[in-house]
């Protein structure tokens, strides 16, 4: 779908009247390009001692990037699926069961990619300390676009949990996002007084 067609065909999609793509996959195409940058600057840190503590960054680095821009298509995917099951006449036959499971799928998507924005901020916590620091600008970038990414996932998981009669399953959502972006702004915090002290 749209990882393998061109930036300007998304970006237009994205702002035209359609309704896909939209919030969720935008999250995690931001995600990537804070993964991307994260990889820029280990691929610019040569240190010898380093070496292979920045290829081990540099492999899990490039296993988020992989998982995470299959969700730029995977979230239109379950959207277009909740879209043509709220068009379901109320009377349908277990109409309920469906649509409660689609709403299940569109907070799982943008969920997963809050889970995989938070493993990328650590990372990038680890470039801070040992990343080339001509390229410090680049490493800030990539937090905020981490952490903006994060959060514009996170109101997509709660738009969709609003709708889900499943307490359990978005309280364990709601408890298991606070947990993580509580860390996250910690981490943040962290890498922007080490940039901003380079600067």
């Amino acid at each position: 779908m749209y990882i393998k067609k061109d930036l300007k065909n998304y970006i237009d999609d994205l702002a035209s009247k359609n309704s896909v793509p939209g919030g969720g996959s935008a999250s995690a195409l931001t995600g990537i390009l804070g993964m991307a940058l994260v990889s820029m600057v280990a691929n610019f840190t040569h240190d010898e001692k380093l070496q292979a503590q920045l290829q081990q960054l540099l492999t899990k680095n490039e296993q988020l990037k992989n998982k995470i821009q299959v969700l730029i298509d995977r979230d239109v995917v379950v959207f277009l699926k909740l879209q043509d099951a709220l068009k379901l006449p109320k009377e349908a036959g277990k109409r309920f069961d469906i649509t409660q499971k689609c709403f299940k799928d569109a907070a799982e998507v943008p969920f997963e990619i809050c889970q995989l924005c938070f493993k990328a901020v650590k990372l990038a916590q680890i470039i801070a300390k040992i990343g080339n620091t001509h390229l410090i600008s680049d490493t800030g970038g990539a937090i905020y676009l981490l952490v903006a990414a994060y959060k514009s996932a996170e109101l997509n998981v709660k738009i969709n949990l609003k709708y889900i009669k499943d307490k359990k399953f978005a309280a364990k959502k709601k408890a298991d996002m606070k947990k993580m972006l509580n860390n996250i702004l910690r981490i943040e915090k962290q890498i922007v007084k080490k940039v901003e002290g380079c600067l």
